[in-house]
C-alpha cells in the first residue's frame, strides 16, 4: 500500500477516516498475531506456554515466582504451565545456585534453538527493511513507532489522546 499525507481509508459511521499508516499499524499487529499462532504451533505451546518462553529465552532461567509475576498469574496456574513446559521438554527445573529452598525454571537448549531458528530469520528481515532507508528517515520511523507504542499505554480519556 503506497501512503501519501493526503490519502485515507474510509472509517465506520462515526469515525474519522484512517490514514494508511495507521491501518498498516493494525496489519502489522495482525501478522504479528499470526506469526505467535504459528510459532505457538511449532512448539506445540499455548499463549500462556509462549508467554513463559518468552521471558525464559530472553532472561534465561527464572524462579517459579518471578515467573509468576511476569505473567501475572496465579501460583497455581504458573505451576500448571511450567508442568506443561516441562513435559514438552522445553523447561527443566533445576536447584537455585543460592537459595539451597528455590528453584529456578531453566529453558532447554533444543527449545531456546527450536524457537530461535524460527524468530531469528523474522527479526532478520525485519530489520533488513531498514537498510531501505537513510538514517534520518530510520530515525523518523522511530519517532513515529515509539509514540504508537506509547499511545498503547496511555489511556484515552476523550477518544482523541494522543502522544506529545
Amino acid at each position: 500500500m503506497e501512503a501519501t499525507e493526503s490519502s485515507t481509508v474510509p472509517a465506520g459511521p462515526g469515525f474519522s477516516p484512517v490514514r494508511p499508516a495507521t491501518v498498516l499499524v493494525r496489519a502489522l499487529f495482525s501478522a504479528g498475531t499470526e506469526f505467535e499462532k504459528s510459532l505457538q504451533h511449532e512448539l506445540s505451546v499455548n499463549p500462556t506456554g509462549l508467554d513463559a518462553m518468552g521471558h525464559l529465552v530472553m532472561s534465561g532461567p527464572l524462579s517459579p515466582g518471578e515467573l509468576s509475576r511476569r505473567l501475572d498469574l496465579t501460583t497455581a496456574a504458573t505451576t500448571a504451565a511450567i508442568d506443561r513446559l516441562v513435559a514438552l521438554g522445553h523447561v527443566t527445573r533445576a536447584p537455585h545456585p543460592t537459595d539451597r529452598r528455590s528453584l529456578l525454571v531453566v529453558p532447554t537448549e533444543a527449545s531456546v534453538h527450536r524457537a530461535m531458528s524460527h524468530l531469528a530469520p523474522m527479526i532478520a528481515s525485519v530489520d533488513a527493511v531498514l537498510d531501505d532507508f537513510s538514517e534520518d528517515e530510520q530515525a523518523v520511523i522511530a519517532r513515529y513507532l515509539e509514540r504508537v507504542v506509547a499511545s498503547y499505554g496511555a489511556p484515552a480519556d476523550d477518544g482523541t489522546a494522543r502522544p506529545r
